[in-house]
């Protein structure tokens, strides 16, 4: 009984810090999608101003502004040196926005990042000014 009560706080309190992050304007950095065509990866998003991710493909909500984002992305193809596989990227994130990064291959074994932004809608009309 006491375990369940435990995991019930637990999963509470949890919940009101997700909720936290949602509660003025943020912006959303996640990998891109694979496209054949565009010849792009998703990679991994592995750190945000020095601190890991918890989620490499969907990190967590951040607040607008300049932020350091570490990606990397290995190729099957070739062993990479840590130098060739992660590329760390300085962003001015904009409020209400998601940027999407992907992987685009130059070369057969070289990559470079490829960051693509688009409005997040519920996020807009939650913090629009009337």
């Amino acid at each position: 009984m006491f375990r369940r009560v435990a995991l019930g706080c637990a999963a509470l309190a949890a919940a009101g810090a997700l909720a936290g992050q949602y509660d003025k304007p943020y912006a959303l950095v996640e990998a891109g999608d694979r496209s054949p065509t565009r010849e792009e990866f998703p990679p991994a998003i592995t750190q945000i101003d020095g601190e890991s991710t918890r989620n490499p493909r969907k990190p967590d909500p951040i607040s607008p502004g300049k932020h350091r984002v570490t990606v990397r992305f290995e190729t099957a193809k070739v062993a990479q040196s840590p130098e060739e596989s992660t590329r760390e990227l300085d962003m001015d994130l904009e409020p209400c926005t998601r940027y999407r990064i992907a992987a685009r291959r130059v070369g057969t074994t070289s990559w470079e990042p490829k960051v693509y932004s688009e409005a997040i809608a519920e996020c807009k009309r939650k913090f629009e000014q009337k």
